[in-house]
């Protein structure tokens, strides 16, 4: 069963992931969401339709839409024509948000641009464009959908805007759910793989650190041991614990003692075990400077129904 720490040790781990996660998915996925759902919903209308909010869009630029169409006689291939003052440019409209922009449709934007003495092209599209092309771009301003949609979203119709920004909340709604589920999940598989130390009496305590049996003789059972003499304070900080381990053990009251953790004393007691004689415990500790402040796991002897306990000795 687990106790207090792994339980505080999961909930921590659930609300780092937790927070951490809801805060990519509004700040990121969120706004990811509204980018490709918006551009799906442009890539559903007409062309001509689509296309006219591209324009729309370039007007914060000084671009507006020509009354003339392209003359593929006069080298203007393109979809459409702008102007720009007195300046003529051309554009070409890719509408589908799979396109990608190869080499190709640039080079042949900019071989228009040159035979119809333009002043320039622009090669829009709601999909992608190929990282060599934006290399070398040979004079063509490029405009991918991640970009393209910010200028064109203040002129959709507010009703389609709405409908866009409330379906993506509803998804990363559903999304933010999830991720805390996956949160408490994972906090409550590592919690598991951090438990409190606990001496299982049925198994072989070798992974302790020391563990000292207590001497048993034959006048053991009908009279208490004398108390345990204070361990002289010398050696280093392992020494000591070995130190501590056996006095513990000899006490009265309990079988053997071994260190689970740096910080953690494991005494197993014997059947009848009283409390006074569980307070010796904190008599062995007290001269121990810091390995006093240990705490002290109090593991009930084999086939007891009794709970663990901790004692935790305060010092004036």
């Amino acid at each position: 069963m687990l106790t207090a720490s792994p339980m505080t040790t999961a909930l921590l781990i659930a609300l780092i992931l937790g927070t951490a996660g809801s805060a990519w998915l509004w700040l990121v996925h969120n706004r990811a969401t509204v980018i490709a759902l918006g551009l799906k919903a442009l890539a559903a209308m007409r062309w001509r339709e689509s296309s006219r909010f591209v324009i729309e869009a370039l007007e914060s630029q000084g671009f507006s839409a020509s009354r003339l169409a392209p003359d593929a006689d006069r080298g203007q291939n393109a979809d459409l024509l702008l102007n720009r003052g007195e300046q003529t440019w051309l554009l070409s409209f890719k509408q589908g948000v799979d396109y990608r922009v190869e080499p190709g449709i640039v080079s042949q934007l900019a071989a228009a641009v040159r035979d119809s003495n333009a002043s320039g092209g622009i090669v829009a599209t709601l999909g992608t464009i190929n990282p060599e092309v934006r290399k070398h771009p040979q004079g063509i301003e490029l405009i991918d959908g991640a970009t393209l949609w910010p200028l064109i979203s203040p002129l959709l119709p507010p009703s389609l805007h709405e409908d866009i920004v409330a379906r993506s909340r509803r998804r990363t709604v559903r999304a933010t759910g999830v991720a805390w589920i996956l949160a408490l999940l994972v906090g409550f598989l590592a919690s598991l793989l951090i438990p409190e130390a606990v001496v299982d009496p049925a198994r072989d305590s070798a992974a302790a650190t020391t563990e000292v049996l207590a001497p048993r003789d034959s006048e053991s059972s009908s009279a208490a041991p004398a108390p345990a003499e204070v361990p002289a304070i010398a050696g280093t900080e392992d020494e000591q614990r070995r130190d501590i381990a056996a006095a513990v053990a000899r006490l009265p009251g309990i079988a053997r003692a071994s260190w689970a953790t740096r910080s953690t004393l494991v005494a197993l007691l014997d059947a009848g075990a009283s409390d006074r004689q569980i307070d010796g415990i904190c008599k062995v500790l007290s001269p121990y400077g810091d390995l006093r402040y240990s705490r002290v796991q109090l593991q009930p002897p084999p086939g007891s129904e009794s709970p663990v306990r901790f004692l935790q000795c305060t010092w004036n």
